[in-house]
């Protein structure tokens, strides 16, 4: 039953890991209003690594999302994503609101939470199952442009917890991420935006749970590169 998590590298690769886009504006939706997004464009895994591995790679592989927010309330927002093998819930919170759209400050908090199920057969034929959860903690620091566009700066921090089991034995771990992104949103009418946005991450610390056999410890940047459109709003 050893090395349970041994699988997760080549889930977390499969999957083009988690979106660490942020795909919006730092300026919650008046209440009652809803926004689309569609996200194209490309991540890479650079000097990626696992202990033990002994060997780095860098992979690059297609980025694709869908997203919808709707705010329930002045200065709260709820949603979710989609892309290739995940998905994610989000919301936004506003902390400072600038009087005008066109000039000032705004700040929120985006907590997200998104998980991917895994499954596989170890070397006697036994299934393996569990799945990865990633928590996000995204703070949008939002500077207001003249027209209604907004560069849009955000650190973030990010935990991934991993957990499988097979035949009564389990793991389980954690990871640490350190990252940001950078986008600008680019209004082109009341209900319509352009942004382009590059957000990277850096996984920092794994812990592993007192039952884990597998020496997982990630290392390598992760960059993903996209152009959004925003529908609504």
């Amino acid at each position: 039953m050893r090395k349970l998590l041994a699988l997760v590298p080549a889930l977390v690769l499969l999957a083009g890991c988690p979106s660490f886009s942020t795909m919006g504006t730092a300026r919650t939706l008046p209440k009652g209003k809803t926004q689309f997004h569609v996200g194209m464009g490309g991540q890479q895994l650079r000097d990626w690594s696992v202990a033990g591995s002994g060997s780095l790679e860098t992979i690059t592989l297609p980025a694709f999302e869908f997203g919808v927010s709707h705010a329930v309330a002045d200065g709260a927002e709820v949603g979710g994503k989609i892309w290739f093998m995940g998905a994610e819930l989000n919301s936004k919170f506003q902390l400072v609101r600038s009087e005008v759209p066109t000039s000032g400050v705004d700040l929120a908090l985006a907590p997200a939470l998104s998980f991917y199920p895994l499954s596989g057969e170890n070397n006697a034929g036994q299934t393996r199952s569990g799945g990865l959860a990633f928590v996000h903690l995204p703070l949008l620091l939002g500077l207001n442009l003249g027209g209604g566009s907004q560069l849009v700066i955000a650190p973030r921090i990010s935990n991934t917890f991993v957990w499988a089991s097979a035949g009564g034995t389990s793991e389980t771990a954690s990871l640490f991420w350190a990252g940001g992104s950078l986008g600008a949103a680019i209004k082109v009418t009341d209900a319509f935006y352009i942004m382009p946005e590059v957000a990277v991450a850096y996984p920092l610390a794994t812990t592993r749970g007192l039952q884990a056999t597998t020496d997982l410890a990630f290392q390598g940047v992760v960059i993903q590169g996209q152009i959004g459109m925003l529908f609504g709003g």
